[in-house]
């Protein structure tokens, strides 16, 4: 071999090698590429399944009351207020599994200077043989409206009948229940237990309400509705009467319920009658409302007439003090106007006259205030309203 292919040989082995180890760099990008791009696939596909596993929705209520004067029906006087009727609310649900989700819904109330607050937060499991089961922060099921208490959307009125929604001082517990439907031809009935403990501290009291235990049964056919519902709990705290300081102790309250609803989607009719019992000096009572209302395309006018009143003032005639803290009794006449303006908003328009408080202030804080500061009571109020109630 001559000096020149000495020299030539490396160089052309140099060069026959360099289109095999291009090749190779080559081969490792487009796997390195494969391998980032299965990465990717993979987590889009888990943000995909995270995506199915999680629903949101929300609902906001905003409105305006006024009243003719300062008796203090729904904290409203003769200046506007928005604020106590005024509510924006955040439900997420997350799905486990196909039998299994965390639900837990955020609220914040004008009423409360929007603190955020958890009015829901439980896990629900639905077994093989069809019972719910759910544990957690609940609402408390005792009237028609609970679980929408709060959506004002899902209401036919600007606010449900405080004559029969406020005696009860609490909406949620935390315990848990258990729920069965009995699935007929063309209807279903529901039966739901339910436990737990709650409490309630405001102006008027500081109370734990232990031993909460219920059931209520229901019946639907989607246009008849019928409902009955027992509860019972243990009361300790304490009242506060002006500068008094009352202790309860151990003591029982029990509640009953009946309600029954008729929309055929035009002709809708709703009424709920309740009867509170507690031991001792505290107020037994009674409540109950009707309501009528008539679609007429995105127009719905209704009327409502509602009662409140203590059934037992006689075990308290004896103590003035009491029997002006408990003895309490009132009627309320609503018309309204709910217009459908867009989809999933509603605006609706309500005045209610208040009448017939007796000999008593009619569980107003502006006529007990008035009878504190030595100024005489009214015999009655008008509330007006506009409110926008809209889900998302």
């Amino acid at each position: 071999m001559n000096n020149f292919a000495m020299k030539a040989l490396p160089l052309a082995v140099s060069v026959a090698l360099l289109p095999a180890s291009a090749i190779a760099d080559d081969a490792t990008d487009k796997k390195i590429a494969q391998l980032e791009q299965q990465v990717k696939s993979l987590q889009k596909q888990q943000r995909e399944s995270l995506a199915d596993k999680f629903s949101f929705n929300g609902f906001i209520s905003v409105a305006y009351t006024t009243s003719d004067n300062d008796a203090g029906y729904n904290n409203s006087s003769t200046g506007a207020d928005f604020t106590e009727d005024s509510k924006l609310g955040f439900q997420g649900t997350f799905k486990i599994s196909d039998q299994t989700q965390a639900v837990m819904q955020l609220m914040t109330r004008g009423a409360n200077d929007w603190d955020i607050e958890a009015e829901w937060a439980y896990l629900s499991h639905r077994f093989d043989s069809g019972i719910q089961a759910r544990a957690g922060k609940l609402r408390v099921p005792l009237f028609m409206y609970s679980d929408y208490l709060d959506v004002g959307y899902a209401q036919p009125f600007a606010r449900p009948p405080k004559e029969v929604y406020d005696p009860v001082p609490f909406s949620s517990y935390t315990g848990g229940d258990l729920a069965y439907d009995v699935e007929f031809e063309d209807s279903t009935l529901t039966l739901q237990g339910f436990g737990g403990q709650s409490d309630v501290e405001d102006d008027l009291r500081k109370v734990d309400l232990n031993n909460i235990l219920g059931a209520n049964i229901s019946w639907t056919d989607l246009t008849w509705t019928a409902r009955a519902v027992y509860g019972q709990t243990k009361i300790d705290g304490v009242l506060y009467l002006g500068d008094d300081v009352v202790p309860v102790s151990d003591t029982t309250s029990k509640f009953i319920g009946l309600g029954g609803s008729y929309d055929n989607g035009n002709l809708l009719a709703v009424a709920e009658w309740t009867q509170v019992e507690i031991e001792g000096p505290l107020a037994d009572n009674e409540s109950g409302y009707l309501t009528l209302g008539y679609r007429i395309n995105a127009f719905t006018p209704y009327v409502t007439a509602a009662y409140y009143k203590t059934t037992d003032n006689d075990e308290r005639a004896m103590l003035p003090p009491l029997a002006f803290a408990f003895d309490r009794e009132r009627k309320a006449y609503s018309a309204g106007l709910r217009w459908d303006a867009i989809d999933n908003v509603a605006l609706k328009f309500d005045v209610t006259y208040l009448t017939d408080f007796g000999d008593s202030h009619g569980g107003l804080d502006g006529n007990i205030d008035r009878a504190l500061s030595g100024l005489e009571m009214h015999d009655s109020s008008m509330l007006y309203t506009v409110k926008v109630d809209a889900v998302f």
